[in-house]
C-alpha cells in the first residue's frame, strides 16, 4: 500500500522538543518573582497612599474599623493579588515554553535572559567600522526586522565608538541594543553587540533580548561582509589593472631597446671602417654600458642618479664618434639622485637631442642635462630638462616614436600628474620638460 502523498493537512508534525527541567523550573520561578515584582512596583503608589487614605478617609471616623481594614487588606488581598499575579505568570511562561517545542526548540538560558551579548570580528579598522555600523543600523530595514513601526530610535556617539537603538527614547526605559566598537588601533576591530531590557526587566521574558541581539548581529555581519566583498572585488580589479599596465610597460619600454642598440652598432659599423682604434674604445664603452644598462632597462622602477649614469655612459659613447662636436653638461644636486624616476625615458630623451639636434648641426653642440623639485598644485614635483643647441625644431619635432612612446608611459604611469613638452630653446636648439609627481616617503 502506498503511502498517502503529500499535503499540508496531512504533513508529519514537528517533533517538539523537551526543555531541561532545571532551567523550566529556574525560568518559572524567575517569571513569578519579576512579575510579581513588577507589578507591586506598579501598584506601589497606591498601597503607599492607603495609609493616608484611612486616616483622612470615610474609614477615619471607625477608628477600630479603619485598623480592621487594613490588616484585612495585608492578610487577605495581597496574598490573594499575589497567588493571582503569579498564576498569570505561571500561565505566560508556560505558553512560551509550549511555543518553543512546537517550534522545534529547547529552552535556554539566554532565551530566558534579560540580556544577551554577541560579539563580532571586523576586519576594517575602529573608525570605517563604525561608519558601517552607523550606516547599517539607522535604517528601516532593522526597525522592521526588530519587529518596530518604522526606523530605530538612534543615538551615536563616535568618540567612544557607541551606538543605542531602541524602540523610542528614552533607551533606559525600554528594551534597547547598545553596540560598542572597540578603540584599539590596527587592521581589524572587534564589535560586542549588547540587548539590554531595562525596565522590561520586570516582564516575563519571551526571548525578546535574544531575538534583538541575533538580529542587530546579523544585520552587521551582513552589511560588513557585503562590505569586505566589495572592496576585495575591488582589490582584484586592481590588481588585473595592475598587471595589464605592467604588461603595457613591459612592451613600451622594450621599444626603446632596439632603437638604441641599432643607432649604437651603426655607429661602431662606421668607425671600424674609419677609425679602428676609436672602434675599439666605443666597445669597451658598449660592453660596460650594456653590462649596467640592460637590467635596469628590464626593470619596472628606478632612480634618477641611475638613468643620469646610464646617460652619461651613452654620452660617452657618443663623443668618441662625434669628437668636439659633442658637449654635454649635467646638473642634479646629490640629493635628488635617489628619487624614483621611469627607466630608459631620460635616454630616450638625450638620443632624441643627439641625433635630431646636434648631429644635423655643422657646428659644436652642447647639451644641458639638469633636474630641480619644486611643487605644484598636485603637490611635490620633479623636473628633468634636456636642453641642446642643435639646429631646433623642425616639422616632425615632438612626433617621433621616442616621445609618443615617453608620453604614454607617463599617461599610464602617472595619469594626468605628469606631463612632457617640447620647446624651442633660447635663441636655437630644443628644450625637452619632463615633469611627474614625486610619490611615496619622498614626497
Amino acid at each position: 500500500m502506498s503511502s498517502p502523498p503529500f499535503l499540508p493537512f496531512n504533513a508529519p508534525p514537528v517533533a517538539e522538543v523537551g526543555h531541561d527541567r532545571r532551567l523550566v523550573r529556574r525560568y518559572l520561578l524567575q517569571s513569578a518573582l519579576r512579575f510579581n515584582a513588577g507589578s507591586l512596583l506598579f501598584l506601589s503608589l497606591p498601597i503607599a497612599l492607603l495609609p493616608l487614605w484611612l486616616k483622612l478617609g470615610p474609614a477615619a471616623a471607625g477608628g477600630v474599623g479603619s485598623r480592621k481594614l487594613t490588616l484585612y487588606i495585608a492578610g487577605c488581598v495581597v496574598p490573594a493579588v499575589a497567588v493571582w499575579l503569579a498564576l498569570i505568570s505561571s500561565g505566560i511562561a508556560r505558553n512560551f515554553l509550549a511555543r518553543l517545542g512546537e517550534e522545534g526548540k529547547a529552552l535556554s538560558a539566554e532565551a530566558m535572559a534579560s540580556s544577551v551579548t554577541r560579539s563580532i570580528d571586523a576586519p576594517f579598522n575602529p573608525y570605517t567600522t563604525f561608519d558601517l555600523c552607523t550606516a547599517s543600523l539607522s535604517g528601516l530595514a532593522l526597525g522592521t526586522a526588530l519587529g518596530y513601526s518604522g526606523p530605530p530610535a538612534f543615538f551615536h556617539d563616535p568618540f567612544k565608538g557607541r551606538i543605542v537603538l531602541g524602540r523610542r527614547r528614552p533607551f533606559v526605559l525600554g528594551r534597547h541594543v547598545e553596540v560598542k566598537v572597540s578603540s584599539d588601533l590596527g587592521p581589524s576591530c572587534h564589535i560586542e553587540v549588547r540587548c539590554r531590557a531595562g525596565l522590561a526587566w520586570f516582564l516575563i521574558q519571551q526571548g525578546e533580548s535574544l531575538k534583538a541581539a541575533e538580529t542587530v548581529s546579523a544585520q552587521l555581519r551582513q552589511h560588513l561582509a557585503r562590505h569586505a566583498s566589495a572592496l576585495d572585488a575591488a582589490r582584484r580589479e586592481r590588481e588585473l589593472e595592475r598587471t595589464s599596465l605592467q604588461a603595457r610597460l613591459s612592451a613600451l619600454q622594450a621599444q626603446v631597446e632596439p632603437h638604441f642598440l641599432f643607432n649604437t652598432l651603426a655607429n661602431l659599423k662606421y668607425l671600424i671602417r674609419t677609425d679602428p682604434q676609436a672602434a675599439q674604445d666605443m666597445l669597451d664603452h658598449l660592453v660596460g654600458y650594456l653590462q649596467n644598462a640592460m637590467p635596469d632597462m628590464r626593470s619596472v622602477s628606478s632612480t634618477l642618479g641611475r638613468e643620469i649614469d646610464l646617460v652619461t655612459d651613452y654620452l660617452a659613447v657618443m663623443r668618441i664618434r662625434m669628437g668636439a662636436r659633442l658637449r654635454y653638461t649635467v646638473e642634479a644636486a646629490e640629493e635628488l639622485r635617489s628619487l624614483p624616476f621611469p627607466p630608459a625615458m631620460l635616454i630616450s630623451l638625450v638620443e632624441n637631442a643627439v641625433k635630431h639636434g646636434l648631429e644635423r648641426a655643422s657646428r659644436p653642440g652642447l647639451i644641458t642635462i639638469s633636474a630641480r623639485r619644486g611643487s605644484g598644485g598636485t603637490g611635490e614635483l620633479l623636473s628633468v630638462s634636456v636642453v641642446d643647441d642643435g639646429v631646433g625644431l623642425t616639422e616632425q619635432a615632438g612626433q617621433g616614436t621616442g616621445l609618443a612612446n615617453i608620453a604614454e608611459r607617463l599617461l599610464l604611469l602617472y595619469g594626468r600628474k605628469a606631463s612632457l613638452s617640447v620647446e624651442p630653446g633660447d635663441g636655437q636648439g630644443v628644450r625637452v620638460l619632463l615633469t611627474l609627481p614625486i610619490v611615496g616617503s619622498h614626497a
